[in-house]
């Protein structure tokens, strides 16, 4: 259940490449449709019916606290992409996209299979899954940007993916990163 969960999450990464083929306009319309559509699943969910495929993975991907009501993190990792597409310039939107998909998602496999040290604030987070958030939002970043840039948006998303945001990191996660990535990129 949970390694299909952030299998999919890292899947968004796959955002940049369609972004590069279909321009961000193109994109927000395929993530806008896509999120529609799960929405209409959802509420036939919840409605005791389906939309074959999408329920079937929504199913498989959710937590048990989570099937009662409406699963809403996949709205808001939608949101999280869209406004990194859209409001920070290439190419801090696209390193933006690789810490929230690859940074968050590495960080949940890593911390569920060898987490042993909690984080204090956040019990519900580890320091293991926070070393491979910051280190695989790092080397992902790396690609799209400088070093610095890419040092200061691995921090602090690292530092918001830890947080006890629920699904709200979703959003906050590249929000953040990003706007931190762009900084370095005023004095230029």
């Amino acid at each position: 259940m949970e390694t299909l969960r952030r299998l999919i999450h890292i899947a968004g990464v796959s955002t940049i490449v369609l972004t590069e083929l279909v321009g961000k306009t193109g994109l927000s319309l395929i993530v806008l449709s896509t999120t529609v559509l799960y929405l209409i699943s959802e509420y036939l969910r919840l409605h005791g019916k389906h939309l074959p495929v999408i329920t079937k993975i929504t199913s498989l991907a959710a937590r048990g606290d989570e099937s009662s009501g409406w699963i809403l993190c996949p709205v808001s990792y939608a949101v999280g992409i869209m406004i990194a597409v859209n409001i920070f310039p290439e190419p801090v939107n696209y390193a933006a996209i690789s810490v929230l998909t690859l940074g968050d998602g590495v960080s949940s496999l890593v911390g569920i299979k060898f987490g042993r040290h909690a984080i204090p604030y956040n019990r519900n987070k580890t320091f293991e899954g926070s070393i491979s958030c910051f280190l695989s939002s790092f080397f992902s970043a790396l690609i799209f940007v400088n070093p610095f840039a890419a040092f200061l948006g691995s921090i602090v998303g690292t530092f918001v993916e830890s947080l006890p945001t629920g699904c709200g990191e979703n959003i906050v996660v590249p929000t953040a990163s990003g706007l931190c990535m762009s900084i370095p990129f005023l004095f230029m």
